[in-house]
């Protein structure tokens, strides 16, 4: 434990608390007026198509999405989700832009303090030790990132812990919204697949279901056609080269087909979660089960929210040697690229692309296995 490790004076604790408190507070001030100005990433036009009984794949997949005079599609809004998820947001869209951002960036706060403070609470942290995991993730360009662009990604997290946090089947039926954002989401299905448990599987699916017949439902469309769409629309951005890069995008040079190169890492994620699955911790196995996520598949760097059950279980077992090294792991990802950008004047989601997006991928791996081996040990 950190309090273990450290028996600060209490005048030094109470300064600490202090300059995290200002740091914090600046940096949420900070995220919340990006938002004002950004979120182009809300998909908010997509669920706006949807309200008006417009199929939001087929519009895209016809080249309507063309940053025209004419798209009804804002910005980066590429409706890569399952179709809950545009359901789910019709009651936003009965506002205004403007007011549907700023609503949208107050929930992303929210659940910023909502998810490391009941994570910290289900696994014991101290109240120091609770305050310096939410200050770390406040103060951290990933969390500016994730608000200022108005991402989904908080809201997808906040579902995925749900079954780690309270077990009844309400929780494991709403785990399931997790699912809308396949490149989190899927985790946890492979997760209730590696524990061979059908019960859960099938509570879990049961948002995807709701919002895949509500969708056809108010677009009119065909189910079958429509239950292929969001993979349509995968393969469709995959050929722009929209997503970023992992080490299994190299399969792409070798000209493998796109079907295998999601399924080989998908299988390979799936062998490493029936090691996790073995642990008795269920904060180290939420730990190695976001962080997995982060290695298989695309993601952007405010994806790296994942990191918080890292982050948390390192702060609580600091002692411990890879406790060490999760914490220079999740800085690099929290601020150091961050500065790494002003010195040579990128931009943040410039790293998961290029050069650096193969470093981070392989980076990402290499600490899942790391923790694989240092923690068996322990």
């Amino acid at each position: 434990m950190i309090s273990q490790s450290y028996r600060l004076d209490k005048n030094l604790k109470y300064f600490i608390i202090l300059i995290l408190t200002i740091v914090a507070l600046t940096s949420t001030f900070r995220a919340f007026q990006q938002a004002q100005e950004i979120s182009f990433d809300f998909h908010f036009s997509p669920a706006k198509l949807v309200s008006e009984g417009v199929n939001h794949y087929q519009y895209i997949l016809d080249g309507k999405h063309d940053d025209g005079p004419n798209d009804k599609i804002m910005y980066d809004q590429n409706g890569v989700y399952a179709q809950g998820l545009f359901v789910l947001f019709i009651p936003l869209t009965w506002l205004d832009w403007d007011n549907a951002k700023f609503l949208w960036s107050l929930i992303n706060i929210f659940l910023s303090l909502l998810i490391p403070f009941l994570i910290c609470k289900k696994f014991e942290l101290n109240k120091f030790e609770t305050f310096l995991a939410i200050s770390f993730f406040l103060i951290s360009t990933i969390f500016r990132i994730h608000i200022g662009y108005g991402q989904q990604t908080l809201f997808a997290f906040f579902f995925l812990i749900l079954p780690f946090l309270y077990k009844s089947n309400i929780t494991t039926i709403l785990s399931g919204i997790s699912y809308f954002k396949f490149n989190i989401g899927y985790i946890l299905f492979l997760y209730f697949a590696s524990l061979k448990n059908i019960k859960k599987i099938l509570l879990s699916i049961i948002p995807c279901v709701i919002g895949w017949l509500l969708y056809c439902y108010i677009t009119d469309t065909n189910l079958i056609k429509n239950l292929f769409e969001p993979l349509q629309l995968i393969l469709y951005w995959s050929s722009e080269q929209a997503f970023p890069v992992t080490i299994f995008s190299l399969l792409e040079k070798i000209s493998f087909h796109p079907i295998l190169i999601i399924l080989i890492p998908l299988i390979l994620n799936f062998l490493l979660l029936i090691k996790i699955k073995n642990f008795n911790n269920q904060l180290i196995q939420l730990s190695l089960i976001c962080l997995s996520a982060l290695s298989f598949l695309p993601h952007q760097l405010h994806d790296y929210i994942l990191l918080v059950p890292l982050l948390i279980f390192s702060i609580k077992n600091f002692d411990l040697l890879i406790s060490k090294l999760n914490l220079i792991f999740i800085f690099y990802f929290f601020y150091f690229l961050r500065l790494v950008s002003f010195i040579y004047g990128t931009q943040p989601w410039e790293f998961p692309y290029g050069y650096f997006g193969y470093f981070n991928n392989f980076l990402t791996i290499l600490f899942v296995l790391l923790n694989l081996f240092f923690l068996k040990k322990n």
